[in-house]
């Protein structure tokens, strides 16, 4: 198991108490999406925030985004493309990085619940608009089909990145047997 020294005095089970309602609200959302135009409109607080965390780590890993659209656009298939973000500059080493970008707003999620939770917890009528908030960012968190299809452009990275792994796994005698 990999150990974060960083995250000792951290409380997950509190944390993860206080985003279950959230959860349950992105697993509604994800139930609930049919590909129609009254879920787009529905799913655009999460789809804003998934497209904008593409392009802020696309700007800062240099991938020079060109364009932001969070409009729904219906397909020829006939569902619906909620958002996306053209770079201009994809390359190996910035292409895991600005794909799978949407994926920090699970950390943003744990670190809202770190900080509403960091004196105690008694429940406020606040506490329904941020699990609204919530699991509109934990549904949008997961990136899509062509996210991940992208995110293979750096496959020099994620070698690395899997070998870095295995290396710390080895010679920490973390191996099985």
């Amino acid at each position: 198991m990999i150990h974060f020294p960083a995250l000792d005095h951290v409380a997950i089970r509190p944390i993860a108490a206080y985003l279950t309602p959230a959860v349950l609200g992105a697993l509604l959302l994800a139930r609930c999406a049919r590909g129609n135009a009254l879920f787009a409109l529905i799913a655009l607080p999460g789809t804003l925030a998934h497209e904008l965390l593409h392009f802020l780590v696309g700007f800062v890993t240099l991938a020079r985004p060109v364009s932001l659209s969070v409009w729904p656009q219906r397909t020829q298939g006939g569902s619906y493309v909620l958002g996306e973000v053209l770079f201009e500059n994809l390359r190996w080493w910035n292409a895991a990085p600005a794909s799978l970008a949407p994926m920090l707003g699970y950390a943003i999620a744990a670190a809202v619940a770190m900080m509403r939770l960091r004196t105690g917890y008694a429940f406020s009528s606040w506490d329904l608009a941020v699990w609204v908030a919530l699991a509109q960012l934990i549904f949008a968190a997961w990136p899509s089909t062509v996210d991940w299809r992208l995110s293979l452009k750096s496959w020099p990275l994620l070698l690395a990145a899997f070998g870095a792994l295995w290396l710390h796994y080895y010679s920490h005698g973390l191996a099985p047997g």
